[in-house]
């Protein structure tokens, strides 16, 4: 259930960066999730939902990523990538990382839909207050029901798992 609702957000409240998530783990063509999710997060920054863009991923994504980001008319200056773990808890540790040391807190984070959940799950654990702007158009964004359980099992996994052993990276400024 919490995959399913967690999809349904779109929260563009002001945060201090957007999060685009490596679409490295996808259902379909690879070209249309990237474009699906840099449109996306393209947006949301024409729209100052955050001054920044922090790609996570390996460097040949992030370097497409970053193409199509300025040919959409992000400013180089504002895109920031990271080459990060393979996976949305490796991508997310690096990012609270990296916002803990520029005293950040808050974070949109653009996925899949129903990887909005885990992502979401992941992000707070580390003490990154998220904000869900999932992509809504493209592959990897239909809430087929192989894709729910997939990620179902893997927040379920996380909860009873990672949770108990991941540490908090970002830490309120006072």
């Amino acid at each position: 259930m919490q995959i399913v609702l967690s999809a349904q957000f779109d929260d563009r409240s002001k945060t201090q960066a957007i999060v685009l998530m490596d679409p490295s783990r996808f259902w379909g063509d690879g070209a249309e999730v990237l474009a699906s999710r840099v449109g996306h997060a393209a947006e949301l920054y024409h729209q100052k939902v955050a001054p920044v863009i922090m790609l996570t991923g390996k460097d040949s994504t992030t370097s497409a990523e970053r193409t199509l980001l300025v040919a959409s008319g992000v400013p180089a200056r504002d895109i920031v990538s990271f080459t990060t773990g393979v996976d949305t808890l490796g991508s997310l540790e690096m990012i609270a990382a990296v916002m803990n040391d520029l005293h950040w807190q808050s974070a949109t984070i653009v996925t899949d839909p129903p990887n909005a959940a885990r992502a979401s799950a992941i992000a707070s654990g580390y003490g990154i207050d998220a904000h869900l702007s999932p992509a809504k158009s493209g592959p990897g964004t239909a809430l087929t029901s192989d894709y729910v359980g997939r990620e179902t099992a893997a927040l379920m996994r996380y909860y009873l798992l990672t949770r108990w052993t991941q540490p908090q990276l970002v830490h309120p400024v006072d």
